[in-house]
């Protein structure tokens, strides 16, 4: 009995252990059969499929790319999206393979954010993904020819103090002049150092612009009058609310009178020098295709003493003036190249001596008005023309008023790559000391030509005329004035440069005594 129980124990084992391999079997099988059915779709879609990784799923997820290569990779998509996603991607795969579920792209995402596609965002999302991009582009060329970055290698880093950056220049200059002033002949060769340098800040608003230089000299050789100079402005841009920008200036300058100006004093060996000091404020608004643009100018000149052949001061203190200028224009855009405009404007210079050392009351009231035309075709083409009318009513009336035709303007013009022509026009109104005479309108002109010779070198040839209108009831000729140059400079290297120059000016007024100057330089330019 024992042993028939033995029997069916052993039997039933037996069973179960077959049972068993039966299993085994049919699941190798199964394995197996999967394997084909992979590999009979292909070698990519096994391992896109099999190993899910992040950046090599089709479908949305070259969606994704694209929105983050338009955003910078700044916006997160949203949760939303997210899950959305995933569900996707969760439902394509159940019907294909239980082996095709990716956890390891779901967990990136939700630990990383993903980009939706550009339909998905909203329009803050839009809006602040544009204001990461860059605001100003750089102006493309006329011609579509490639904008040459060699030439960024000579600009040159400055000085940073804060958020301003300081450009200083310094030149130094080894002239030799020669003056030919009527029969008598004058030559020397001077030492000509110049300060310059620009201070221009880097705010997200507002802006600040210095601009300043002095020159000084001194002679080492031969005789003539040393002409020191100096000049500064200040210029702050304020942006205030609904398209208004606020400008606030100040400057100052100082030269020395010419012996050819007609307020020089006969028979001195150094003129007056003259002090300028400036303050402007001024607001400029758009309306719409119109442009308004108004400013208050206030002027202060300071007449130095001369100093005569035997050594003495002239005073000359019955020159100084204050004076203020209300100017206002309106433009038309017509479009971004070209915007018409109307100005006119309104000045009083008053005297510090009501009655100067002549007799005469020089207080003087100026208006004036002009039309022109603002344009800008790119690096081709650029400036402003304009032209008027101008009249000076002074307060003696003994005295002629002034008055006449003003231009007024500058032309950029760049015919080919490399060159550069510069042509300018100006209109001012010159006040007399000498009795009986009101003034003159002095017109000016002046061009120059740039041609780059090499990428180091740059040619300069320059012409200017001068012409100085007096009053009819002066009884002087008008005078005339002409000068040409030119210049050649080799750049070393970004921070220095080597400068070679000549010029010839010459001024001449029946019945009075013509002046030639002639000028030879050589000197080199340290920026940084």
């Amino acid at each position: 009995m024992r042993k028939r129980d033995t029997t069916a124990l052993t039997d039933r084992a037996a069973h179960r252990a077959g049972l068993r391999a039966c299993t085994s079997m049919a699941c190798l099988l199964a394995l197996m059969s999967g394997a084909q059915a992979q590999s009979a779709s292909g070698p990519d879609a096994a391992a896109t499929e099999t190993y899910g990784l992040r950046g090599t799923t089709t479908g949305s997820a070259s969606t994704r790319s694209t929105a983050a290569s338009t955003l910078y990779g700044a916006l997160p998509a949203s949760r939303e999206n997210s899950a959305t996603s995933s569900r996707t991607g969760a439902a394509n795969s159940a019907g294909q393979s239980q082996f095709s579920a990716d956890p390891v792209e779901t967990d990136t995402q939700i630990q990383t954010g993903t980009i939706g596609a550009n339909s998905d965002l909203t329009q803050a999302d839009r809006d602040f993904a544009a204001s990461l991009a860059r605001q100003n582009d750089r102006v493309g060329t006329v011609d579509d020819l490639s904008i040459n970055s060699g030439a960024d290698d000579t600009a040159v880093p400055g000085f940073m103090l804060g958020s301003l950056t300081l450009r200083p220049t310094l030149a130094q200059r080894v002239v030799h002049e020669s003056i030919n002033y009527g029969a008598s002949k004058t030559s020397r060769i001077y030492s000509e150092t110049t300060l310059s340098g620009t201070l221009q800040s880097d705010w997200s608003r507002h802006q600040l612009s210095v601009e300043g230089s002095a020159t000084y000299q001194k002679n080492l050789s031969g005789t003539g009058t040393e002409s020191p100079s100096a000049n500064l402005d200040v210029r702050l841009n304020l942006d205030l609310l609904n398209d208004m920008t606020g400008i606030v200036g100040a400057g100052y300058s100082y030269s020395q009178e010419s012996r050819t100006d007609p307020n020089a004093i006969a028979g001195a060996t150094t003129q007056s020098g003259i002090h300028e000091l400036r303050a402007s404020i001024g607001l400029q608004k758009d309306l719409g295709v119109l442009r308004g643009t108004t400013s208050l100018e206030v002027t202060r000149r300071i007449y130095g003493n001369a100093t005569s052949a035997t050594g003495g001061s002239i005073l000359v203190d019955d020159r100084d003036t204050l004076g203020a200028e209300l100017t206002a224009r309106i433009g038309y855009v017509v479009s971004p190249a070209l915007i018409p405009f109307l100005e006119a404007s309104v000045g009083r210079e008053k005297y510090d001596q009501r009655i100067d050392n002549t007799g005469a009351e020089r207080s003087s009231t100026t208006y004036g008005a002009r039309g022109g035309a603002e344009f800008n075709f790119g690096e081709k083409l650029s400036g402003e023309l304009g032209a008027g009318y101008v009249l000076r009513s002074i307060d003696d009336s003994k005295l002629s008023n002034l008055s006449g035709l003003t231009l007024d303007g500058e032309i950029n013009w760049s015919p080919r790559r490399g060159t550069d022509v510069m042509a300018g026009l100006s209109t001012t109104l010159e006040s007399a000391t000498t009795a009986g005479e009101s003034g003159s309108v002095v017109y000016e002109f002046d061009t120059s030509l740039t041609q780059q010779i090499h990428s180091a070198v740059v040619a300069r040839l320059g012409a200017s005329a001068g012409l100085r209108d007096y009053d009819a009831r002066s009884g002087r000729r008008n005078q005339q004035s002409y000068g040409v140059s030119t210049g050649l400079t080799w750049n070393i290297n970004r921070y220095l440069d080597l400068e070679a120059d000549a010029s010839y000016t010459r001024t001449k007024e029946p019945g009075v005594t013509d002046e030639e100057t002639t000028r030879v330089g050589l000197g080199l330019r340290l920026r940084r």
